[in-house]
Order: structure tokens, then C-alpha cells, then sequence
């Protein structure tokens, strides 16, 4: 079992290639500072999120507690902050996967936040 339940056959794949590919490009982002916006709560869930890892908004606000354990930010927070998220002005995309849970029948989603590519595509 994953952290916070999930079984490893739930989180989605990702591959060594696209893994390489979206590291790549927040590295050309955090070089031109898209996000550099301070300690903010938005700034907070970028640096959570970004990335070719998914994560359930549980699993993220674990990550964020682990990372900046004097915030406290919650799910919904979270969840508000990622719906916030913009290609014109963070460079990055939020992508959603629902996965339904073989074991328990449940549907979990993730999440991820991506460079946009500079065609304005993914």
C-alpha cells in the first residue's frame, strides 16, 4: 500500500521519457522564476505538485506538510490553488487522471502540474 491508502496499482505511470521531458521544462521555469512569488500558498502547492509524480490532494497536503510544516494548508486549499493555475502567468498546466481502484471500487484522482509547452500545448 501507497501512503494514504492507495495501492500501487492506482497511481498512473509515468514513463522514464516523460518523466525527463517535464523535468526538463520546470527547470527552463524555475531558471526564468515563473513562480517565484515568495512564501505564498500558491507558490507553496507549485513546488508540491510540480512534476511528473501524481498525487491524490491528501497525498499533497502530506508533501506540503512535510515540506513547510508551519503552514497547515488544507485540501480544499489546495484544490482552490490548483484550479488558479495558469499557463500565462505560472507556465504550467494542472492535469486530472480519475483512476477507479480495483480493490476498493473507488475512484481516486490526481493531480500533477506540468510545464506548457510552448506551442500551448501539453
Amino acid at each position: 500500500m501507497r501512503q494514504g491508502g492507495e495501492t500501487m496499482d492506482v497511481k498512473p505511470d509515468v514513463s522514464f521519457q516523460e518523466r525527463a521531458s517535464i523535468n526538463n521544462g520546470l527547470r527552463t521555469l524555475n531558471r526564468e522564476k515563473r513562480w517565484d512569488c515568495g512564501s505564498t500558498q500558491m507558490t507553496r502547492v507549485i513546488i508540491a505538485a510540480a512534476g511528473a509524480d501524481w498525487h491524490t490532494l491528501r497525498g499533497l497536503e502530506r508533501r506540503m506538510l512535510q515540506l513547510f510544516p508551519h503552514e497547515g494548508d488544507t485540501q480544499a486549499a489546495i484544490s482552490a490553488r490548483l484550479r488558479q493555475v495558469s499557463v500565462a502567468r505560472h507556465g504550467l498546466v494542472k492535469q486530472v487522471r480519475k483512476v477507479r481502484n480495483p480493490g476498493s471500487g473507488k475512484t481516486v484522482w490526481f493531480y500533477r502540474l506540468v510545464p506548457a509547452s510552448r506551442d500551448g500545448g501539453v
